[in-house]
């Protein structure tokens, strides 16, 4: 496989009113050197890192006295889904609230796979009126989108934690939508998206109280 194939099976090619969204963008690429000590010891055990917690807990604490503001932006300005969820985790972990606004701008335009679950569960974790713009934004659309087996699950879990913390009922504005869009998805069942999302935010909460 090229790396041009590489590159296009993990960006999603797609027209979505969100593409002139401002989103961060490097200037300069990122090295190795930044990628071996920051990125890849964390981002493989952020799919489901409820599962990694350990790991997780161990090679974040031994980075998170380096990272820092700029650290952060270089990640998310990295077209990959490794930095840009490695950006995200550590914006939730060291409380970046300035990220916000282009973390969840990255959740609406969804340029590239498997990043949008960090991008969801940072939003909950900084649980405010951005956090609920976002996620329900993200709903609206996406949720129109059968084909676009995207991290509408994420989003939904991201909203049923927020209303229990909150006592809220935004996720109740997506039900309908929700069913519809599941209809030829029988493997996704939302009591179970909830569940999932609240183990992984519980852990990401461990770990942030473990490093900090």
């Amino acid at each position: 496989m090229s790396e041009n194939e590489k590159f296009l099976k993990h960006t999603a090619v797609h027209i979505n009113p969100f593409n002139n969204l401002k989103t961060p963008k490097n200037i300069e690429a990122i090295d190795q050197g930044f990628r071996n000590k920051y990125i890849i010891p964390i981002y493989m055990n952020l799919l489901g890192m409820n599962q990694y917690k350990r790991k997780l807990k161990r090679k974040a604490k031994n980075v998170v006295n380096d990272i820092n503001e700029e650290i952060v932006s270089r990640m998310l300005g990295d077209f990959n889904w490794r930095t840009r969820s490695t950006g995200a985790f550590f914006s939730a972990i060291k409380g970046y609230s300035e990220f916000q606004g282009s973390i969840g701008n990255l959740l609406l335009k969804s340029e590239v796979t498997y990043a949008g679950e960090s991008y969801c569960l940072t939003l909950a974790e900084f649980n405010n009126s951005k956090s609920i713009y976002f996620l329900n934004e993200y709903l609206d659309y996406y949720l129109t989108k059968p084909d676009l087996w995207f991290d509408q699950n994420h989003a939904m879990g991201a909203l049923a934690y927020l209303d229990k913390l909150n006592g809220t009922d935004e996720l109740d504005k997506h039900l309908g939508s929700w069913n519809k869009f599941v209809s030829n998805k029988p493997n996704w069942e939302l009591g179970e998206s909830i569940e999932w999302f609240e183990k992984n935010l519980s852990c990401l909460k461990e770990i942030k109280k473990h490093v900090s």
